[in-house]
Protein backbone atom coordinates (compact mmCIF):
# COMPACT_ATOMS: atom_id res chain seq x y z
CA UNK A 1 0.00 0.00 0.00
CA UNK A 2 1.10 3.41 -0.96
CA UNK A 3 2.21 5.78 1.98
CA UNK A 4 1.71 9.45 2.45
CA UNK A 5 3.77 11.47 4.73
CA UNK A 6 1.72 14.09 6.50
CA UNK A 7 3.61 16.82 8.02
CA UNK A 8 3.76 20.05 9.76
CA UNK A 9 6.34 22.19 11.04
CA UNK A 10 6.31 25.36 12.95
CA UNK A 11 8.86 27.95 14.79
CA UNK A 12 10.54 27.43 18.02
CA UNK A 13 11.99 30.02 20.59
CA UNK A 14 14.98 28.90 22.61
CA UNK A 15 11.80 28.88 25.43
CA UNK A 16 9.47 26.80 23.40
CA UNK A 17 12.18 24.51 22.47
CA UNK A 18 13.22 23.36 26.18
CA UNK A 19 9.71 23.25 26.90
CA UNK A 20 8.40 21.02 24.68
CA UNK A 21 11.59 18.44 24.77
CA UNK A 22 10.91 18.23 28.63
CA UNK A 23 7.30 17.85 27.85
CA UNK A 24 8.14 15.26 25.62
CA UNK A 25 10.37 13.50 27.33
CA UNK A 26 8.22 13.27 29.89
CA UNK A 27 4.53 12.37 28.52
CA UNK A 28 6.34 10.85 24.87
CA UNK A 29 9.19 8.35 23.87
CA UNK A 30 12.63 9.05 22.06
CA UNK A 31 12.74 7.13 19.20
CA UNK A 32 16.19 8.51 17.86
CA UNK A 33 18.76 11.33 17.37
CA UNK A 34 20.26 12.29 14.28
CA UNK A 35 23.17 14.31 12.90
CA UNK A 36 22.22 14.93 9.11
CA UNK A 37 23.23 16.65 6.21
CA UNK A 38 21.61 16.76 3.23
CA UNK A 39 22.08 18.15 -0.23
CA UNK A 40 18.86 19.44 -1.99
CA UNK A 41 18.99 19.09 -5.90
CA UNK A 42 17.22 21.68 -7.32
CA UNK A 43 16.77 25.50 -5.69
CA UNK A 44 12.96 25.82 -7.27
CA UNK A 45 10.44 26.16 -4.38
CA UNK A 46 7.76 25.62 -6.74
CA UNK A 47 8.99 22.06 -8.46
CA UNK A 48 6.64 19.36 -7.08
CA UNK A 49 9.83 16.57 -7.13
CA UNK A 50 11.75 16.73 -4.35
CA UNK A 51 15.21 14.90 -4.54
CA UNK A 52 17.92 14.65 -2.11
CA UNK A 53 20.48 13.15 -0.86
CA UNK A 54 21.07 12.33 2.96
CA UNK A 55 23.37 11.58 5.17
CA UNK A 56 21.81 10.51 8.33
CA UNK A 57 24.12 9.55 11.30
CA UNK A 58 26.62 8.44 9.22
CA UNK A 59 24.17 6.50 6.48
CA UNK A 60 22.78 7.62 3.67
CA UNK A 61 20.07 7.38 1.33
CA UNK A 62 18.36 8.87 -1.92
CA UNK A 63 15.49 10.80 -0.76
CA UNK A 64 12.49 11.70 -3.18
CA UNK A 65 9.15 13.70 -2.01
CA UNK A 66 6.51 13.83 -4.33
CA UNK A 67 4.26 16.93 -4.29
CA UNK A 68 4.73 20.96 -3.77
CA UNK A 69 6.93 21.78 -0.76
CA UNK A 70 4.52 23.37 1.40
CA UNK A 71 1.78 20.61 1.12
CA UNK A 72 1.52 18.99 3.84
CA UNK A 73 0.62 15.62 2.37
CA UNK A 74 3.59 14.42 -0.06
CA UNK A 75 4.86 10.89 -1.17
CA UNK A 76 8.07 9.87 -0.10
CA UNK A 77 10.60 7.14 -1.41
CA UNK A 78 13.90 6.74 0.36
CA UNK A 79 16.16 4.14 -0.60
CA UNK A 80 19.52 3.75 1.45
CA UNK A 81 23.17 3.05 -0.26
CA UNK A 82 26.24 2.28 1.10
CA UNK A 83 28.47 4.45 3.08
CA UNK A 84 31.61 4.03 0.91
CA UNK A 85 28.87 5.43 -2.63
CA UNK A 86 28.32 8.90 -1.73
CA UNK A 87 31.24 10.89 -3.87
CA UNK A 88 29.48 8.50 -6.30
CA UNK A 89 25.93 8.71 -6.08
CA UNK A 90 25.94 12.53 -6.12
CA UNK A 91 28.18 11.90 -9.67
CA UNK A 92 25.25 9.69 -10.76
CA UNK A 93 22.78 13.05 -10.17
CA UNK A 94 25.14 14.94 -11.55
CA UNK A 95 25.39 13.00 -14.83
CA UNK A 96 21.90 12.88 -14.91
CA UNK A 97 21.68 16.61 -15.35
CA UNK A 98 21.43 18.04 -11.22
CA UNK A 99 24.19 20.92 -11.11
CA UNK A 100 23.47 22.66 -7.90
CA UNK A 101 21.00 22.68 -5.18
CA UNK A 102 21.46 23.23 -1.21
CA UNK A 103 23.84 21.44 0.92
CA UNK A 104 21.37 21.99 4.72
CA UNK A 105 22.80 20.62 7.96
CA UNK A 106 19.96 19.70 10.46
CA UNK A 107 20.53 18.27 13.99
CA UNK A 108 17.04 16.71 15.60
CA UNK A 109 15.50 14.47 18.56
CA UNK A 110 12.56 12.69 17.22
CA UNK A 111 9.68 11.82 19.92
CA UNK A 112 6.25 9.77 19.16
CA UNK A 113 3.68 11.40 21.13
CA UNK A 114 0.13 10.35 20.61
CA UNK A 115 0.81 8.46 17.75
CA UNK A 116 2.88 11.49 16.12
CA UNK A 117 6.29 11.99 15.21
CA UNK A 118 7.55 15.19 16.83
CA UNK A 119 11.14 16.10 15.60
CA UNK A 120 12.62 19.20 17.51
CA UNK A 121 14.60 20.18 14.40
CA UNK A 122 18.28 22.67 15.46
CA UNK A 123 19.58 24.35 12.34
CA UNK A 124 22.73 25.06 13.57
CA UNK A 125 23.61 28.34 13.93
CA UNK A 126 20.51 29.84 13.08
CA UNK A 127 17.23 28.32 14.39
CA UNK A 128 15.03 25.57 16.06
CA UNK A 129 11.46 24.19 14.65
CA UNK A 130 9.44 21.45 15.11
CA UNK A 131 7.93 18.81 12.72
CA UNK A 132 4.81 16.45 13.41
CA UNK A 133 4.49 13.83 11.20
CA UNK A 134 2.35 10.73 10.35
CA UNK A 135 2.26 8.35 7.73
CA UNK A 136 -1.28 7.67 6.22
CA UNK A 137 -2.38 5.23 3.87
CA UNK A 138 -4.83 7.60 1.82
CA UNK A 139 -5.49 11.09 1.52
CA UNK A 140 -8.89 11.27 2.72
CA UNK A 141 -6.65 9.85 6.08
CA UNK A 142 -4.27 12.98 5.62
CA UNK A 143 -7.25 15.28 6.10
CA UNK A 144 -7.72 14.08 9.32
CA UNK A 145 -4.21 13.89 10.36
CA UNK A 146 -3.52 17.21 9.75
CA UNK A 147 -6.52 18.70 12.31
CA UNK A 148 -5.31 15.97 14.30
CA UNK A 149 -1.83 17.29 14.11
CA UNK A 150 -2.69 21.04 14.24
CA UNK A 151 -5.20 19.94 17.16
CA UNK A 152 -2.48 18.57 19.44
CA UNK A 153 -0.07 21.37 18.63
CA UNK A 154 -2.39 23.62 19.85
CA UNK A 155 -2.57 21.51 23.24
CA UNK A 156 1.23 22.25 23.39
CA UNK A 157 1.21 25.45 22.71
CA UNK A 158 2.74 25.71 19.24
CA UNK A 159 1.55 27.40 16.42
CA UNK A 160 1.82 25.12 12.93
CA UNK A 161 2.86 26.95 9.66
CA UNK A 162 0.54 27.86 7.24
CA UNK A 163 1.30 26.53 3.44
CA UNK A 164 2.72 30.37 3.21
CA UNK A 165 4.81 30.68 6.01
CA UNK A 166 6.23 27.55 5.66
CA UNK A 167 7.85 28.50 2.27
CA UNK A 168 8.55 31.94 3.57
CA UNK A 169 10.34 29.79 6.44
CA UNK A 170 12.43 27.85 4.21
CA UNK A 171 13.17 30.95 2.24
CA UNK A 172 14.87 32.26 4.96
CA UNK A 173 17.24 28.99 5.89
CA UNK A 174 17.92 29.02 2.03
CA UNK A 175 19.01 32.59 2.19
CA UNK A 176 20.70 32.68 5.91
CA UNK A 177 21.36 28.66 6.93
CA UNK A 178 21.54 26.64 3.82
CA UNK A 179 24.50 26.80 1.21
CA UNK A 180 24.32 26.49 -2.70
CA UNK A 181 26.32 23.85 -4.29
CA UNK A 182 27.45 23.73 -7.91
CA UNK A 183 28.93 20.21 -9.27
Amino acid sequence: MSKFEIELRGGLTPGQKTKLVKFLAKNGSLVKSYKRTQWIFGLSHSKKIDLRIKQTNGENEFSLKVGKLNNSNRKEISIPFDKDKLKESIDFLKYLGYREGLKAIRNADIYEYREIEWAIVEVPGHSNYFEAEKLVGSKKEGKCAIKEIEKIAIELGLKVFSPKETLEYISILDAEANKIFKL
